[in-house]
């Protein structure tokens, strides 16, 4: 076994590893499914995730849209009917924080930073609030709302592959029968709170009374989000609506 496949296990905790267990069950399960519904149809959608990504934690624990980097990714959705679905999404982006850009004299004098790669997987079951329609001028818009769970690959102190909870809203439209526009903004809780590097309660004693502060705090995991734009394509168009999903 190579090293990096080693590493990769060894970083998985027993709910990380009950997780891709779940995860890859369903993306194989998916395109059964699909097939059974809509003949020799796979996932009923293929989508393109473009948006960006943002970090919040000991580094910055309140502010939106904080250093945002570009966020790639892919979306499988399986629709159940014109209300739910099911997306499996994988997502790449590069998280950054910087003491130094927070006027708080602690974190001047702290002066932490960090920048990581994640790649997240994650299976949301999708909730829309109206019925979707895809080719029906009276049903092509509506807000949903998203949730489930997740796995993400980081490049932070040694953790590897960690649970996390993906949940947030959106809007799809559906202009034709062939394309899906969605807009979504999903918060990721992380169950880890080293995404920033700050692993350590307090700093060594031996620099004096200030450094004795506490350096991070415990229970306050770390968290990020993706928000973007993900444009889908049914690859059977018109085909699609003899799908009883549809």
């Amino acid at each position: 076994m190579s090293a990096k496949l080693s590493f990769f296990i060894a970083g998985m905790t027993k709910v990380s590893r009950i997780f891709a267990l779940v995860i890859a069950i369903a993306v194989l399960w998916l395109p059964m499914e699909a097939q059974a519904q809509c003949g020799n149809k796979n996932f009923d959608e293929y989508g393109v995730f473009l948006g960006v990504g943002y970090y919040n934690g000991e580094i910055n624990p309140v502010s939106p849209f904080y250093k945002p980097k570009p966020a790639v990714g892919f979306n499988l959705r399986h629709v159940i009917n014109d209300r739910f679905g099911v997306t499996f999404q994988a997502v790449w982006s590069e998280l950054e924080g910087k003491d130094a850009d927070f006027d708080n004299e602690y974190q001047k004098w702290r002066n932490a930073s960090f920048k990581n790669q994640v790649v997240e997987l994650s299976l949301q079951g999708e909730i829309n609030f109206l019925p979707l329609v895809p080719g029906d001028a009276m049903r092509c818009f509506t807000p949903y709302v998203a949730a489930g769970p997740g796995l993400v690959l980081g490049s932070f102190v040694d953790e590897g592959l960690r649970f996390c909870i993906p949940f947030g809203v959106g809007v799809k439209y559906c202009p034709n029968e062939t394309f899906t526009l969605s807009a979504e903004w999903k918060y990721r809780k992380l169950f880890s709170d080293v995404l920033d590097g700050i692993t350590d309660d307090k700093y060594n004693l031996s620099y004096g009374e200030t450094a004795a502060r506490q350096r991070s705090f415990l229970g306050n995991d770390d968290c990020y989000s993706f928000i973007g734009v993900v444009l889908s394509f049914r690859p059977n168009g018109k085909g699609s609506r003899r799908c009883s999903a549809y």
